[in-house]
């Protein structure tokens, strides 16, 4: 019997004290909201945040619950998922640290559009929507950064949507497993490990798949040496033979 392969990935732990404030800080400042802002001003955002531990699985909050704050990743991966017509999970985004997501009830989001689980241990910055109010009114540029913001999701959906509705499996992994390696990879063993706990069927989700088609395409590349891969976890071997694919 072939003996498991341990896995690459780092397990973090679900701690709210790990938000130290040179972490808050630091991903505070990643967040596109508040790029404009320089350290001074970061630091008075970071005094209206406050730190959620939530475990791996933990429901982070759910589609159509009233919505109350926005959140920061400062450690960890959330993934937020909307129910599919035939029942399954469509995942929407995976967020790493400097992401943010949730709602922004200024803009009329009143109740939250996904729902939002912890893929690994995470530890979240939450912001109160009187707080972010609070924020746009104190920094304009935040105002304007969060107009800019929702479109570039908007923009980013539909080109989700254009991506699933016509392009072959092929290419819908390939550019799903860029993207998370651009968002979350790190250097391993002469590739880029996907530093995030995925399944074939979260790959599935993400790309409108049978968990059974992504792990049979997954299985070839990795004969082929274009990925390695282990339970939960794949490493990119050859970016370039994924660019091609892609982009074919």
């Amino acid at each position: 019997m072939a003996q498991r392969r341990s896995t690459p990935l780092v397990v973090p732990t679900a701690d709210p004290h790990v938000c130290t404030p040179g972490v808050r800080l630091r991903m505070l400042a990643r967040v596109p909201l508040f790029a404009d802002l320089d350290v001074h001003d970061i630091a008075q955002v970071d005094r209206r945040c406050q730190a959620h531990a939530f475990e791996a699985g933990a429901v982070v909050y759910h589609a159509g619950a009233s919505a109350t704050r926005m959140y920061v990743v400062a450690t960890g991966a959330v993934k937020a998922v909307r129910p599919a017509l035939d029942g399954r999970e469509t995942i929407l985004d995976l967020c790493a640290p400097g992401d943010f997501l949730g709602a922004v009830p200024a803009l009329g989001e009143d109740v939250y559009s996904d729902t939002a689980w912890a893929v690994s241990a995470s530890c979240l910055l939450g912001l109160e929507a009187h707080d972010f109010d609070a924020i746009m009114e104190r920094f304009p540029a935040v105002a304007r950064a969060t107009l800019r913001g929702v479109s570039r999701r908007l923009s980013q959906a539909q080109q989700a949507v254009h991506l699933l509705a016509g392009a072959p499996l092929e290419q819908r992994l390939a550019a799903m497993l860029l993207l998370i390696a651009d968002k979350m990879g790190r250097p391993w063993d002469g590739g880029t490990l996907l530093d995030v706990p995925l399944t074939r069927e979260d790959l599935a989700s993400m790309t409108g798949a049978a968990p059974e088609s992504v792990s049979r395409l997954l299985s070839g590349w990795r004969r082929e040496g274009l990925i390695d891969s282990g339970r939960r976890w794949i490493a990119v071997r050859d970016p370039k033979a994924l660019h091609s694919l892609r982009d074919a």
